[in-house]
């Protein structure tokens, strides 16, 4: 993390920020649910990536049935040590498996922990009504802050993001005409694009209508990350520099046109002016049609974007009812797309607090709950990542420990030890590695209970067996209870991948037919870049070459389809197009075609895109190469071994 001004100054109001809501919130409901405060700001910052604002009655009522589920089931462990183990499986059962999903990230970390702390500070009938009220108030809380701080967040955010997108394109133009390096450029872009559409994919109506703005903002999206391909992809021979200085001027008048209607305007006419030119040239090379066909997208949507009435951008067009494969996100009718890894984990972490309850409350353990706490930080969705968690927890355990075992021998008074503590709490904003954040954390969690019971050697040497049992715990359920690797992940999203290309052709093939469903096929678009997403951050630093390259070309394949409907839907299909068309898509719904009748069939559409006259009609056809040749490349990748 690069350290600005900027950077030091908000993490510096945000620290105070967060140290008043707790402080505000242990005033406003007693010490005894200072705990809530934590994981309720906790939850209220971790939740900031996520647009919940669509549904905000019904959001808010799911997490004030969540926490007060959670307050009564913390409650009525107390009653009997054997009572508690179902009641504890099944509270946090339904937490790992509602709160864990196939594609997003994960919500369940903050109410597992305010679960657990909850059990940790139990309270007695007569103050169950100030607990139900303290988490009835981080409820509204966590929303309130969604309406204040993500509401418009598809105008607002989005339309930094296409701003940034385009201005990122013209600097690699740049980079390309002088022939430097843009690889770092080109990750930059790709993030942005990711960034935008999971905007998008937040705002979706009934997880599955698009806004009005949605639904352009992500057409945008596609024709800029098209533009970028063509870039990567330009060979020397290709490459013309006129072009270029063309394309960077299309690029700044779109990016200005969000917010002027001039620049608008002269936007349609660059983009006049280049078609009718390369028309009389008759061009025929495929970057140029290719990029024609990419600004000409561009500024039809971005021509929609401004001319959205006010107030009607969040508008959803329901024209079609949800397909069923939508419902419950099941693309194919293999369970293991959606099921495996959530039931997996759920059943490992409802076992592991289990035991690891039962053992702290029938041994009166009082330390024990540094054992439940190990377990939730070690069990997690994947095998191979709860490995090396479970080292970093006891390293960072035992060096957390001997920091503040030597700051506390050194610094005697309270408030010397105070401002140590929070000083720890404010470096956590920097420090992302999670085996150095866990230091900082231990080092916060024994300070903070060592200034209350005024000992740090007994309490620091209980803790670190009690981290040691509850890793030996989490490596026994992870290793032979369900176990779900990396090898299954990477398998069941792989399969997915191929389901949503092939889901995506079929939505073409109908469209082609006069049929197609649009918010199917950016449904579609959009979970393709959520499996990309997933994909890498589950194999972050072990991916190899060849997952890398098959990525690259199923994105590439998924962008063009979407492209091609896009056209498709706003142009209309020439007649005499259709029979072509029809014929290269009926190849590509054939999963198992040998790749030399693919390659057949990519230099037939090129004999045809050579014999067609309009430039409109050979831009179509282009692009349904460009499907071919990926899906064909992929597919070899594929059957070479990942």
């Amino acid at each position: 993390m690069k350290l600005t001004k900027k950077l030091i100054i908000s993490n510096t109001i945000l620290f105070i920020f967060i140290i008043g809501f707790v402080v505000g919130f242990g005033a406003l409901f007693g010490n005894e649910n200072i705990l809530i405060g934590v994981s309720t700001i906790t939850a209220m910052l971790m939740l900031l990536e996520r647009d919940l604002t669509s549904h905000p009655f019904s959001n808010t009522m799911k997490f004030i049935a969540l926490n007060v589920f959670m307050g009564i089931a913390a409650y009525l462990t107390g009653f009997n040590v054997w009572l508690a183990v179902p009641i504890n499986f099944i509270t946090m059962f339904v937490i790992s498996y509602s709160l864990l999903f196939n594609l997003k990230n994960p919500l369940y970390l903050t109410f597992t922990l305010q679960y657990l702390f909850l059990l940790a500070m139990p309270v007695a009938a007569d103050a169950m009504p100030m607990r139900l009220g303290s988490l009835v108030f981080g409820a509204l809380a966590i929303m309130g802050v969604q309406m204040i701080a993500n509401r418009n967040k598809v105008q607002k955010s989005g339309s930094k993001k296409v701003q940034l997108i385009c201005e990122s394109l013209i600097e690699k133009i740049r980079l390309l005409q002088t022939g430097e390096p843009r690889e770092d450029i080109t990750t930059k872009i790709a993030n942005d694009i990711n960034s935008l559409r999971s905007i998008i994919y937040d705002k979706r109506e009934e997880n599955y209508y698009l806004t009005e703005e949605g639904r352009l903002k992500l057409n945008i999206s596609v024709a800029l990350e098209k533009i970028d391909i063509l870039l990567d992809d330009v060979t020397d021979e290709e490459l013309d520099q006129k072009l270029l200085e063309e394309v960077i001027l299309t690029l700044q008048l779109a990016a200005d046109s969000i917010l002027d209607k001039e620049a608008m305007a002269a936007l349609e006419e660059s983009f006049d002016t280049m078609l009718k030119k390369y028309k009389a040239e008759h061009n025929h090379k495929l970057f140029v049609l290719g990029m024609l066909n990419h600004i000409g997208f561009l500024q039809l949507n971005l021509k929609e974007l401004t001319s959205i009435e006010k107030g009607q951008a969040n508008v959803v067009k329901r024209l079609e009812q949800i397909p069923k494969k939508f419902q419950k996100l099941t693309i194919s009718e293999k369970k293991s797309h959606t099921n495996s890894i959530k039931i997996s984990y759920a059943i490992r972490m409802a076992i592991g607090i289990s035991i690891a309850g039962f053992i702290t409350d029938f041994f009166d353990l009082a330390e024990g709950r540094w054992m439940m706490f190990t377990v939730m930080s070690v069990i997690i969705p994947l095998y191979e990542q709860s490995k090396k968690k479970m080292r970093d927890r006891i390293f960072a355990t035992i060096v957390g420990s001997v920091a503040v075992t030597l700051s506390f021998m050194v610094f005697h008074s309270n408030t010397a030890r105070s401002i140590i503590l929070m000083f720890s709490g404010y470096l956590m904003s920097y420090v992302k590695t999670y085996r150095y954040n866990t230091i900082l954390v231990t080092f916060s969690a024994i300070g903070s209970v060592a200034l209350i019971t005024g000992t740090t050697h007994v309490l620091t040497l209980e803790r670190v067996l009690f981290v040691i049992a509850g890793v030996v715990l989490a490596l026994l359920i992870n290793k032979f209870i369900w176990p779900y690797k990396l090898e299954d992940a990477n398998r069941d999203l792989w399969d997915m991948y191929e389901d949503t290309i092939h889901e995506m052709t079929v939505e073409v093939d109908r469209k082609v037919k006069g049929g197609g469903n649009e918010h199917a096929i950016k449904n579609l678009l959009l979970i393709a870049n959520m499996i990309e997403d997933r994909v890498k951050l589950n194999n972050q630093g072990a991916q190899s070459k060849e997952s890398m390259t098959w990525l690259k070309h199923q994105r590439r394949a998924a962008t063009t389809l979407f492209e091609l409907y896009g056209w498709l839907n706003q142009r209309g299909l020439r007649e005499s197009n259709i029979p072509a068309i029809t014929s290269g898509l009926n190849v590509l719904l054939q999963r198992t075609i040998p790749e030399s009748e693919m390659e057949q069939a990519i230099t037939e559409m090129e004999e045809v895109i050579h014999a067609t006259p309009r430039i409109e009609d050979r831009m179509v056809l282009s692009m349904l190469v460009e499907v071919m040749r990926e899906l064909k490349e992929s597919r070899s990748v594929m059957d070479d071994g990942m």
